[in-house]
């Protein structure tokens, strides 16, 4: 009879060990992504963040974008309702991304204090709490802020001021505060200049000063999230050589080994990037991921879902004639769902 009980014990011992164990793997399975089990659109997809034509399922079911972006809806209700049914008709978790950084505030039911107006650190964490928490609350989880650029003779009260220290110690706060309410981070706009003049409406050239990149490596060592590259045709501390930021190697090649999180191009319809491609826009998506972008940002209004799967047409072309190799793709969708929050296996 005492061995019995004893048998029974050491049973009951060895479940209360082992059950939770095997609870954990089953709950981390459910988070994991085979990529070898995706097919090559539903890779590529993952690559694009689009601006969604109203409520069209195909958005996902058809093209397999990895992220929206939301900007100009009319209520809280309107866009806790969209982003709601893009997630619903998406296999794989969504970017809901958006501009929230004051200066350019997307919410007409919010009104938000510009980085021009921060005084110090403790304003900027504050600043970047109150942000992520109504970005939270309606469903986003990725924002593309801060800007930590500061030569700005465009947009007056996009940048942070102060010293460069100051200006530092803002950039480390406002990260932090978002943060606080799982937003993922975007430094913007790599490697700067893109407020020398605006890139929306004119291709044009500037220098960038090793001050420009120090901020951005600020922001890496503060665990920003991701790195906007801007459109500029840059020269002097880094070199595009002729060439668009976006599209150009000799830029986007350093960053990505001073940094391993999402390289994400700036809206790719802004003219300083379209007028290279005036006769045939879809050709530059290829060329934008050769150059090492992980993700294309495509808002425009006009960008609708059949231009997106034009668009996106041509990078499954490159990969099957093997201008593009499917590793790299494969490696970019690794850093994309590992920043989504999944396990992923090659």
């Amino acid at each position: 009879m005492g061995e019995k009980i004893f048998c029974f014990i050491t049973i009951m011992l060895l479940m209360s060990f082992t059950l939770p164990l095997v609870v954990g793997e089953e709950l981390q399975m459910k988070d994991t992504i085979n990529i070898s089990k995706l097919t090559l659109k539903e890779k590529i997809g993952q690559l694009i963040i689009v601006k969604p034509d109203g409520l069209n399922e195909e958005y996902s079911t058809e093209l397999y974008v990895g992220g929206i972006f939301l900007n100009d809806l009319k209520s809280a209700e309107d866009y806790s309702e969209t982003i709601k049914f893009y997630n619903q008709n998406s296999k794989i978790k969504l970017f809901v991304s958006t501009d929230m950084e004051g200066y350019w505030n997307p919410f007409n039911f919010y009104k938000s204090k510009s980085f021009g107006d921060i005084s110090d650190d403790s304003d900027a964490y504050d600043l970047g709490v109150e942000h992520s928490k109504i970005l939270s609350e309606l469903g986003f989880n990725l924002d593309f802020s801060p800007i930590v650029e500061t030569r700005n003779t465009v947009w007056p009260g996009r940048t942070f001021n102060g010293t460069d220290q100051e200006i530092k110690d803002k950039i480390s706060a406002y990260i932090q505060g978002l943060h606080k309410n799982n937003i993922l981070a975007t430094a913007k706009h790599y490697p700067g200049g893109s407020m020398i003049k605006n890139p929306h409406l004119k291709k044009y050239e500037t220098e960038i000063f090793e001050k420009d990149l120090d901020f951005f490596d600020h922001a890496i060592k503060e665990k920003v999230d991701a790195i906007m590259v801007g459109h500029p045709i840059v020269y002097g501390a880094v070199d595009s050589n002729g060439k668009q930021a976006t599209i150009s190697r000799e830029v986007i090649g350093p960053l990505r080994n001073k940094f391993d999180g999402l390289i994400i191009t700036d809206a790719v319809t802004m003219l300083g990037l379209r007028l290279s491609y005036l006769l045939n826009f879809k050709k530059v998506y290829p060329v934008l991921i050769s150059a090492g972008n992980d993700i294309i940002l495509d808002t425009h209004k006009h960008s609708g879902y059949c231009s997106i799967k034009k668009r996106i047409n041509e990078i499954e072309k490159a990969v099957e004639k093997g201008y593009i190799p499917e590793e790299l793709i494969n490696q970019k969708v690794k850093r994309i769902l590992e920043a989504k929050g999944y396990f992923v296996i090659n």
